[in-house]
């Protein structure tokens, strides 16, 4: 077995030597330290939502009226509900409108007048359409939100045109005629 020796001559030679021992220890023990740190979000989740309508009146027709004569009028009532479950905005536009003329030749879709109201507050009714039935176009009913519903009146009347000049004029063009439209109520979100 060697021995290695050392020999120092002065106190700085120890010095110098205690320095570098204490160097090469810290090296070593320093090596092998790191600082570590996790952070997690685990069990992120995402699903579609749902947007829906349910119809008060779904597939039967909000209002009918048959013999009507100049001056009368009919309405009826329809609710409309955003059963999803996120907002939509809702319109509604007439449908497969279909005109009967009688003997006459008259119309009824240029006759009858037709107001659509939003009368879910009945204190102050909204005006959604005012006009003819086969003039009315796609009306915006704004956004609803889920779980909202709006209820609509429709009124139909035939307006009185006074007395007719002759057998066919005047009102008497519309004697037996008919008229049949669907409305379709419309969402998106």
């Amino acid at each position: 077995m060697s021995r290695i020796s050392v020999i120092l001559s002065s106190p700085r030679h120890l010095l110098g030597a205690l320095l570098v021992a204490l160097l090469a220890i810290g090296a070593v023990v320093g090596s092998g330290a790191s600082f570590t740190s996790k952070s997690a979000n685990p069990s992120n989740t995402f699903s579609a939502g749902n947007l829906a309508q349910s119809n008060s009146k779904d597939g039967a027709a909000v209002l009918t009226a048959a013999n009507l004569v100049p001056g009368t009028s009919t309405n009826g009532t329809v609710t409309i509900t955003n059963s999803g479950n996120v907002d939509g905005t809702f319109s509604l536009s007439k449908a497969n409108l279909t005109d009967t003329p009688g003997a006459n030749g008259g119309q009824l879709s240029g006759v009858l007048d037709l107001s659509i109201q939003d009368v879910s507050n009945p204190s102050s009714p909204v005006v959604v359409y005012s006009g003819k039935v086969g003039a009315m176009g796609a009306q915006s009913l704004g956004k609803f939100a889920a779980g909202e519903a709006r209820t609509y009146r429709f009124t139909v009347t035939f307006p009185d045109g006074g007395t007719p000049a002759s057998a066919t004029t005047g009102d008497n063009a519309y004697r037996g005629s008919a008229v049949s439209v669907g409305y379709q109520w419309d969402a998106v979100s």
